[in-house]
């Protein structure tokens, strides 16, 4: 019993040891790359270790995220598609992006708004782990990452997904509710000056 305690201390201090030598390398490595300064913190603050993609690799990524001011990076991993290249997911708060390596491959980085994800589901294996991704009517499977990174990824995709899918869900109901307004205005049963209190009352503006 003694022998067991002792070893499970053990093994979470060499795990903790482990992962902070992963962390020291990891930011050694994103501080290398020709990003953004922005873009290299917020894969610093992630704690993003599974990072080897070049600058090549990462080039559209600067583009992509400058696309919305409020989007940021909130992990990363890399794995393998279907086709048996080699993909790079970044899951921001807004959208997952999937870049692929240039070396293998020519595509372009595919764009997903996290609120078209409906299901996240993670399989594990005894080396590495798969990721199961229903977008809409597709099926995006991911296999090969990093057993400790692939956790998280999903979690972080389940979560913000999740979110997005609320925000969308309320935007459709201040919609409808406003329509309605719009209806009871057009009947003359409110004012102008009513419609426009109620409308901004409903947006929160």
């Amino acid at each position: 019993m003694v022998f067991n305690l002792f070893s499970k201390k053990q093994s979470k201090a060499n795990n903790r040891f482990l992962a902070d030598q992963r962390g020291q390398q990891a930011i050694a490595r994103i501080q290398k790359l020709n990003l953004p300064a922005e873009l290299k913190q917020q894969l610093i603050d992630a704690d993003v270790f599974d990072i080897w993609f070049s600058d090549k690799d990462l080039a559209p990524l600067a583009e992509i995220m400058q696309e919305h001011d409020d989007e940021k990076i909130v992990y990363a991993a890399i794995g393998i598609n279907v086709k048996s290249k080699n993909v790079m997911l970044v899951c921001t708060n807004q959208r997952l992006i999937i870049l692929s390596k240039k070396i293998l491959s020519k595509e372009q980085a595919l764009v997903i708004p996290l609120k078209q994800i409906k299901s996240v589901v993670l399989h594990n294996s005894i080396v590495y782990d798969e990721l199961t991704l229903i977008n809409g009517d597709e099926i995006l499977r991911i296999n090969a990452i990093n057993k400790v990174a692939a956790p998280i990824l999903a979690k972080n995709i389940k979560k913000y997904s999740k979110l997005a899918q609320n925000d969308s869900s309320a935007l459709d109901e201040q919609v409808e509710q406003v329509k309605k307004l719009k209806e009871l205005l057009d009947q003359g049963i409110l004012t102008k000056a009513e419609f426009e209190a109620k409308k901004k009352q409903i947006l929160g503006l």
